[in-house]
């Protein structure tokens, strides 16, 4: 008797779950600094800014299912815009001039809603979980900064380079926190003077002394 032919067993295909509009990360960024700005980052809900975005509450779920969610995104997207342009460090440039032009760039991105970041930041400071995450964050683009700016950042010195431009970035911040100027002529003042007296404590360190006495023998 002739065997049946053996039929192939067919795996159900999963359904593909669902996808977010293109473009919807953005507007939900942007309608979640126009609802911080109206609000403050406290009473801030992912409901509300679905709402702001004209976006189904499930489209903003899968983006950024929870509050510290949407910081990270916020932050992945100003690290984005201040590091996307950077190009390959060219010799003559000096690095304290290009660290300058990268961290100004930094606040240009937070000047673009800036009523809704300083809301976001007086909020996270107050909040413990979202402090903590995006101090990590900071870190890391502190790191990419330096790096952009032919500034090493690895091992022991460029831990204390990092922090030193911790401190640079927190002195400019709350300047510019307090600059309501269009052209952010005391954000660029403070940074300024920051970044000059991280240069006069950098020549402490054993790379610093290093170049300042193959400067003075060239």
């Amino acid at each position: 008797m002739p065997r049946k032919p053996r039929t192939a067993k067919t795996t159900p295909t999963a359904s593909p779950g669902p996808k977010a509009r293109p473009g919807a990360l953005d507007r939900v960024i942007d309608a979640a600094l126009d609802e911080a700005a109206a609000l403050g980052w406290r009473a801030l809900t992912l409901a509300g800014v679905a709402a702001r975005a004209g976006l189904e509450f499930g489209d903003v779920l899968v983006l950024t299912p929870t509050k510290h969610c949407l910081l990270a995104r916020y932050l992945d997207r100003i690290d984005q815009q201040t590091l996307g342009p950077v190009r390959m460090p060219d010799p003559r440039d000096k690095p304290r001039d290009r660290l300058f032009e990268i961290i100004m760039r930094r606040f240009d991105v937070l000047n673009r809603h800036r009523a809704g970041s300083r809301a976001v930041i007086v909020g996270v400071a107050r909040d413990p979980v979202a402090m903590a995450l995006a101090g990590l964050r900071l870190r890391r683009a502190l790191a990419a900064m330096l790096a952009a700016s032919d500034i090493p950042a690895d091992g022991l010195v460029g831990c204390l380079r990092i922090q030193g431009l911790k401190g640079v970035c927190l002195v400019t911040l709350r300047a510019w926190m307090n600059d309501d100027s269009s052209d952010m002529a005391k954000t660029m003042a403070a940074l300024d003077r920051a970044l000059g007296q991280a240069e006069r404590l950098a020549r402490f360190l054993p790379a610093g002394r290093r170049r300042a006495a193959e400067a003075a023998s060239a």
